[in-house]
């Protein structure tokens, strides 16, 4: 009975997954993932380019996994600041039971300093989501999959807006994804019910804290509501020294309990590891879940130009 129950949640949850996109320990760190209106907030780092997974659940059977690649780039004004522009792309891909979501995004964004301390920038991605059936997952001989094999496959244009306001010490982030409310039906095609693929809103707010002996303090929460279900409140709090290395610790709702690990290396990579531990009924099953990420920033001073005259202000994920 209780293995029961929990092949019932598992259900439930992968039933919501599949309808939203990933969601990140380290949210600071995939900000352009979150908000394309956070891509390039240093103008110093013209090219930005970040790689990440998640595994979830480890050790439970199809439980979910996300995975992206993101590149941006910052076109630098030659003598005032009075504006810049950020173009990109963002990659992902999630799977939850035997469904999989694939989303491919452009990305815009323009930055216009509302002071000499405060700027404010908007953004969009532009892009293409579709969902998907594992069909190796399921049984040649269940009627359903002889009556519906070619119909396991469903594309739909996406936009997401959002917006940043922020500065060298704080930062406020807000956009929406799943703006237009899909169904998940096309003509005569269908992946399951015809449920409708709800708006999705994303708000996070974070500071910096300079102390002592070169340490940095940054705590930052994110809210994830998709305005019908009770919102997930994640809390992260990292600590910086030299800016090498990062130590921090997450919670999110009644779900995970995290701890993070940055390290920064050839002066332009940072490493970004999490291990999250389930503090709901899975942790009896599968209490384990695993993220990674790898960023590279400026590749010009990677070459070694280093053009700090350009630094406008720099991000919580490499500047520590």
């Amino acid at each position: 009975m209780k293995h029961f129950l929990y092949i019932i949640l598992l259900g439930l949850t992968l039933s919501i997954r599949c309808q939203q996109t990933g969601q990140f320990t380290q949210f600071t760190f995939n900000k352009y993932g979150y908000n394309p209106a956070a891509a390039g907030t240093n103008i110093n780092n013209n090219l930005e380019l970040i790689i990440g997974g998640r595994k979830q659940w480890i050790g439970l059977n199809r439980a979910p996994t996300s995975n992206f690649l993101s590149v941006n780039y910052t076109i630098k004004p030659e003598r005032s600041y009075k504006h810049w522009h950020n173009f990109g792309f963002y990659l992902a891909n999630e799977s939850a039971g035997i469904y999989r979501n694939d989303s491919y995004y452009l990305s815009y964004t323009i930055h216009l300093p509302l002071n000499k301390k405060t700027y404010l920038s908007f953004g969009i991605f532009g892009g293409l989501k579709n969902f998907s059936v594992d069909k190796a997952s399921i049984s040649k001989s269940d009627p359903v999959f002889a009556a519906t094999y070619d119909d396991y496959f469903l594309a739909y244009p996406d936009f997401i807006p959002g917006m940043r306001i922020y500065s060298k010490k704080k930062f406020l982030d807000v956009s929406v994804k799943q703006l237009y409310k899909n169904r998940q039906v096309q003509g005569n095609k269908q992946i399951g019910h015809k449920s409708l693929l709800v708006p999705q809103l994303y708000v996070s707010f974070g500071n910096k804290y300079l102390l002592n002996n070169g340490v940095l303090f940054v705590p930052a929460f994110n809210i994830h509501t998709s305005f019908t279900n009770i919102p997930s409140v994640e809390l992260n709090m990292m600590t910086y020294y030299l800016r090498r290395l990062g130590l921090g610790i997450s919670i999110r709702n009644k779900d995970f309990v995290s701890g993070i690990l940055q390290v920064r290396f050839l002066k332009n990579m940072t490493f970004g590891l999490s291990y999250d531990y389930s503090i709901n009924q899975l942790n009896q099953v599968a209490p384990n879940t695993i993220e990674f990420m790898i960023g590279l920033t400026p590749l010009m001073n990677f070459m070694g130009i280093d053009n700090e005259q350009y630094n406008i202000t720099k991000c919580p994920s490499f500047d520590f």
